[in-house]
């Protein structure tokens, strides 16, 4: 039971909102016992639900992570970033904190941490167009719960997290924003634009990147990029 729970927890921060049908396609089970598991995961305060209304036919219920969900979710999340604090935190000398403020010193070692993040991923960024670096640097930053995906939009690409690695941290500090930030910035060799971010009650944390070489047709609609490239709708 409790695998199974972890599973859901996993598709809901991944994937964000979500029926029972889905979420029951992709653990391979049937749509009964997904639901059991959600009303039990309601109950606890895990997960929320909402109506969504269709063009045709009834609303779809829709299922997504509470606040305290991302947080159960975000513990890997949590346990990597402290492992990467330290280092950060050790590499600064007496003299570069000397006369500096709290709040500088932990923007300091934030820096720290996300070169240390682009510096662990370069190796899987190197294509030579920015199309194919924005491909390269959503999948390797999936796993950290940085980025889901990219919207190819006319003259810039949209990179968007649907679920906070660590809400809490996040909250504290937008220092920790600020970091994933940098590490995008980093890995595609360009100027990122951080728009949005859940902590500051948006539905999914947002940057942009301008395109390097022209934009798309007017009119043309917006398409992700995913593993393996751009999706077609």
């Amino acid at each position: 039971m409790e695998r199974t729970r972890d599973e859901v927890v996993h598709i809901l921060h991944d994937s964000g909102a979500c029926s029972v049908a889905d979420v029951a396609a992709l653990i391979g089970v049937s749509a009964g016992s997904v639901r059991r598991h959600l009303d039990l995961m309601i109950a606890e305060g895990l997960v929320e639900m909402r109506l969504e209304r269709q063009p045709r036919g009834r609303p779809v219920t829709l299922y997504s992570l509470s606040e305290a969900g991302e947080e159960r979710s975000g513990a890997p999340h949590y346990a990597r970033l402290l492992e990467r604090i330290y280092p950060a935190l050790s590499r600064l000398t007496s003299e570069a904190v000397a006369g500096q403020d709290g709040a500088s010193i932990l923007a300091r070692v934030f820096d720290g941490v996300a070169d240390d993040v682009a510096r662990e991923y370069a190796p899987r960024v190197r294509g030579e167009l920015l199309a194919d670096r924005v491909v390269q640097v959503a999948n390797a930053l999936r796993d950290e719960g940085i980025l889901n995906d990219v919207l190819d939009e006319d003259g810039q690409f949209r990179l968007r997290n649907i679920g906070c690695p660590y809400r809490a941290t996040a909250e504290g500090t937008h220092m920790a924003c600020a970091a994933d930030r940098r590490t995008i910035e980093l890995l595609l060799g360009k100027p990122v634009t951080q728009l949005a971010t859940i902590v500051d009650g948006a539905p999914t944390c947002e940057y942009i990147v301008s395109k390097s070489d022209g934009a798309q047709e007017a009119g043309d609609e917006a398409t992700p990029v995913l593993e393996g490239g751009l999706r077609s709708r």
